[in-house]
């Protein structure tokens, strides 16, 4: 799969997937039982994924030279920088997606049921 968009929109839906049923599972644990209560559940859930996303993303931007001295060229350097930011980007739009996919559950369960 070379496409990075649809691999990303892939692996984003399998995960807000994969969170709702962790969701799912947790209220019926602790005894949910209105509409009201799951859609909050989802909407924290989808809270946490973007504020995880955010922060991933924020770890990967920084550049740190704390590291051992590697001797690379500026052309290594830069591509092994801009991988990092790549990474960083494609984690955030992952968590950042499967979150809105989660916000977008929380309402239709709050209006529909």
């Amino acid at each position: 799969m070379k496409n990075t968009v649809l691999r990303i929109l892939i692996g984003a839906s399998l995960f807000a997937l994969i969170a709702g049923i962790v969701v799912l599972i947790i209220g019926l644990a602790f005894g949910w039982n209105t509409s009201i209560q799951f859609s909050n559940g989802f909407f924290w859930a989808g809270a946490i994924l973007i504020i995880v996303g955010v922060v991933s993303f924020q770890g990967y931007n920084q550049h740190t030279v704390d590291g051992p001295p590697v001797h690379l060229d500026p052309a290594d350097r830069s591509n092994l920088l801009a991988a990092d930011t790549f990474r960083g980007k494609s984690l955030m739009a992952v968590f950042g997606i499967s979150g809105l996919l989660l916000f977008g559950l929380s309402f239709l369960i709050g209006k529909l049921f």
